[in-house]
């Protein structure tokens, strides 16, 4: 009978021992690995100047469903607050300037019409439902991050 309990005390030990080796270490844990490259790809001068910067923000809603869809099978919803910084101001490359070093005046002929310089926006996904046998699809995702930017 001891040698029984003694079996069965090491048989007990050893699973826990086991079990707390799996545990702490990294066997159950799931590996990551991400991955990002920065490339430079052009550097040129820039003769651009920011006079007005402007903070917008829309609300973009998305809705695919059919009239007889009780439960919600094949529809699918999206909605998307989207937040864009705008940028206008002048580009300098067209300008004309006159140097006089005589009366040391300095003369800007043809002032350029104030363009829009850079549109920065950033998407934020609120809510995404989608039903069973209708989601949305990486090409539609695409396609509405492509009409938020314009």
């Amino acid at each position: 009978m001891n040698k029984f309990i003694l079996i069965f005390i090491l048989f007990a030990g050893g699973l826990l021992l086991a079990w707390w080796i799996g545990y702490s270490g990294k066997i159950f844990s799931p590996q990551k690995t991400e991955n990002a490259t920065v490339m430079l790809e052009k550097v040129k001068l820039v003769t651009k100047l920011i006079s007005v910067e402007g903070h917008f923000s829309e609300l973009f809603e998305k809705k695919e469903w059919y009239e007889y869809d009780f439960f919600n099978l094949f529809s699918k919803k999206i909605l998307i607050r989207v937040k864009a910084k705008v940028s206008v101001g002048y580009n300098f490359q067209s300008l004309n300037i006159t140097v006089d070093s005589l009366s040391k005046t300095v003369t800007l002929n043809e002032f350029p019409q104030p363009e829009i310089i850079s549109l920065d926006h950033d998407l934020d996904y609120y809510d995404v439902q989608e039903g069973t046998f209708n989601s949305f699809t990486a090409e539609e995702h695409s396609a509405i991050q492509k009409r938020q930017k314009i």
